[in-house]
């Protein structure tokens, strides 16, 4: 059975979004950065009602979400090239490598339950991505 991070990289050099939409959970949550630049905090346990960490605002609370901002990014002319940094534990730091490139250098993390994406948590650049991992185990 392939990792999580192996599945992932099949998913994105398949090149079809159907197939990346597929590893979400159907309440798959994915929270942006907090608006000063900084990252929030990476809390894995996603089925708390109550968090009294300072997340930035949800993003997308469902895979159909998810897939309309994949979607959207595609219909607008862009593209990516996404590369598995690290796999630690259910989590896995991607490096999206968008082109057009982005405002800033954002990064991914993937947390996976039973094979399937609950959390995807932005970062503003790989170092705070890697950092909010322990040991990562780096892939390539």
């Amino acid at each position: 059975m392939p990792t999580n991070g192996e599945a992932l990289t099949a998913a994105f050099d398949s090149r079809d979004l159907l197939q990346l939409v597929d590893l979400m959970d159907a309440r798959v949550v994915w929270r942006g950065i907090i608006d000063d630049g900084t990252q929030s905090d990476h809390e894995h346990d996603v089925d708390a009602d109550e968090d009294e960490h300072d997340h930035a605002p949800p993003m997308c609370t469902d895979r159909e979400q998810v897939r309309g901002v994949y979607e959207s990014f595609l219909e607008g002319g862009g593209m990516g090239h996404p590369l598995v940094l690290a796999e630690v534990g259910e989590t896995v730091v991607v490096d999206p490598r968008a082109e057009p490139p982005l405002a800033i250098p954002l990064h991914k993390a993937f947390t996976f339950r039973g094979r399937r994406v609950v959390l995807i948590q932005d970062y503003p650049d790989r170092s705070s991505a890697l950092a909010d991992l322990e040991s990562p185990t780096t892939i390539r």
